[in-house]
This record gives C-alpha cells, sequence and structure tokens, in this order.
C-alpha cells in the first residue's frame, strides 16, 4: 500500500467511528489521540535532539570508531617502522664490530712492527 492510501484508509476509519460512536467514547480516543501525539514529540525529540539526541550518539559512536581503526592503522605503521629501526640497528651493529676488529688488529699490527724495530 502506498502512503496515500494508508491515509485515505485511515481518514475513511476516522469518519466511521464519528457517525457510529456515541460522544463519550470520541472524547476518551481524542485524549488518547492526544497522549500519542506527546508520545511521538518526546520519541522525536529523543532521536533527533542536538545534543545528545540518538542521532547524534550514532554519530559521534560511528567517529569513534573510524578514528579507532585509524589509531590502530597508524599504530601498526609505528611498529613496521620500529622494526625496519631494528633491522637497520643490527647491521649497523655488526659494521662498528667488523670496524673495531679491523682497527684492532691494525693497532696490533703496529704495535708488533714497532716492538720489532725497537730490538
Amino acid at each position: 500500500m502506498t502512503q496515500k492510501e494508508v491515509l485515505d484508509a485511515v481518514l475513511s476509519e476516522i469518519r466511521h467511528i464519528k457517525t457510529h460512536m456515541p460522544n463519550g467514547e470520541l472524547k476518551q480516543m481524542q485524549r488518547d489521540l492526544s497522549d500519542l501525539k506527546e508520545d511521538m514529540s518526546d520519541m522525536k525529540y529523543t532521536l533527533l535532539n542536538p545534543d545528545n539526541g540518538v542521532i547524534v550518539n550514532t554519530n559521534k559512536n560511528t567517529e569513534f570508531r573510524l578514528q579507532k581503526e585509524s589509531r590502530e592503522k597508524e599504530y601498526a605503521k609505528h611498529i613496521q617502522d620500529l622494526e625496519e629501526i631494528k633491522v637497520w640497528k643490527s647491521g649497523v651493529t655488526r659494521a662498528l664490530w667488523v670496524i673495531f676488529g679491523i682497527l684492532a688488529s691494525v693497532i696490533i699490527r703496529m704495535l708488533m712492527m714497532h716492538s720489532d724495530k725497537i730490538q
């Protein structure tokens, strides 16, 4: 059913009620409809309140989740960078040990050559 058909059906039911019901029952229905209208207004306020409505909170939650995903990606990138730095550090450490070894052997060789000349 389309919205127009639903509204037409409701309107015809209201006309039927107006013609066939006593006045007391109509007043009760009017009070009930007024209460229903108030409840709908409260629901609308709860959903659409710009400060803390359901829609605003849902948007905040979605934004938080997107930020969380962004932070997780950034964290993963930092972890990857840290691993690359560890690999680079181990390579530099090896190179320094090789240089230290060569330097130590050159110094020892120079001392040995110098001690041979003194004797």
